[in-house]
């Protein structure tokens, strides 16, 4: 019978992993979701990653008092090419669950942005959003961690953008299939809150190049489309790298 630490949910997050001994021990909350939703037991093998690159088959020693494990074996993953999710406000609560789905599909920077019609709501959310990468992480079985920032204004979100393509969801934008592969160019992707960019962001955008691309033929809602720009990334990216979807 296949043990629990061999299925889907035995892929721990572990970010002192590149400097722990070839034996050591787990504690805190991987320690707690190894023994309690994994079920961890002696002689099984579980999975981890620092969410840096780093993956390694661990073996499991000892479960109680602690639980201590023996490193098998390591590999280094490359850092993925570059995917940045600019979003806009959802209505409610939806951008915690998007921050999760993001995670599973790779991308690699969640960027929240406030905007001349809608702020995110006030309050810290790092933390949270922390812990829903990781989630996502454990789900995906992916080597390295979404990273995320706090709400900043749109200017100053612009600025710190890096080089690559440059996509704002738009139902009058262009369909996606009429462009060329991206391949592994850096992306950066933007969508609006729920009530939509002013006419002046718009501009803006613009004249900072981005090209209008069209999701779908309905307008979708903030969450949607932004997770459409995730998972049309996901495939291409699996496409140009020649991996089983």
């Amino acid at each position: 019978m296949r043990s629990a630490a061999d299925a889907a949910p035995s892929f721990l997050y572990l970010p002192g992993l590149a400097s722990s001994g070839e034996s050591f021990t787990i504690d805190g909350e991987e320690a707690r979701y190894a023994a309690r939703v994994v079920r961890a037991r002696e002689g099984e093998r579980l999975t981890a990653t620092d969410g840096a690159g780093l993956v390694a088959r661990l073996v499991v020693e000892r479960v109680r008092p602690t639980l201590e494990v023996r490193v098998e074996s390591r590999e280094r993953h490359p850092e993925p090419p570059r995917t940045v999710l600019l979003c806009g406000a959802p209505e409610g609560e939806r951008g915690d669950w998007l921050v999760e789905k993001c995670a599973e599909l790779g991308v690699t920077l969640w960027a929240p942005v406030d905007t001349q019609r809608v702020r995110w709501p006030e309050g810290h959310r790092g933390e949270r959003w922390h812990r829903l990468a990781v989630a996502g992480l454990r789900q995906s079985r992916g080597a390295w961690l979404l990273r995320s920032s706090e709400p900043s204004g749109l200017e100053e979100s612009l600025a710190a953008l890096g080089p690559g393509e440059r996509w704002l969801a738009d139902p009058s934008g262009a369909a996606l299939g009429e462009r060329g592969a991206l391949g592994d160019a850096p992306v950066t992707g933007l969508v609006g809150p729920s009530s939509g960019f002013s006419d002046r962001e718009h501009k803006v955008l613009l004249e900072k190049g981005f090209s209008l691309v069209r999701l779908a033929r309905q307008r979708l809602r903030t969450e949607t489309a932004a997770l459409s720009l995730a998972a049309l990334w996901a495939a291409e990216r699996s496409r140009s790298a020649g991996a089983t979807p």
